[in-house]
């Protein structure tokens, strides 16, 4: 059980870290996705598809 809340936990981590590159490298570009619970949620199931996914839907949505 502990295997697997530290799994959950390092998913969600690292996809924090996905979205906060990614705002960190193309705020310059005025293209930033709003870090909350959702989009924490696809990057962390997705990791970077998921992250090119909310970068797709963000720019189709511009």
């Amino acid at each position: 059980m502990l295997k697997v809340i530290l799994n959950v936990v390092k998913k969600v981590i690292i996809g924090m870290i996905l979205l906060f590159g990614y705002n960190t490298f193309l705020s310059s570009l005025n293209l930033m996705i709003p870090i909350n619970v959702i989009t924490i949620v696809i990057a962390s199931l997705f990791d970077v598809p998921g992250v090119i996914g909310l970068a797709l839907f963000l720019l189709l949505n511009y």
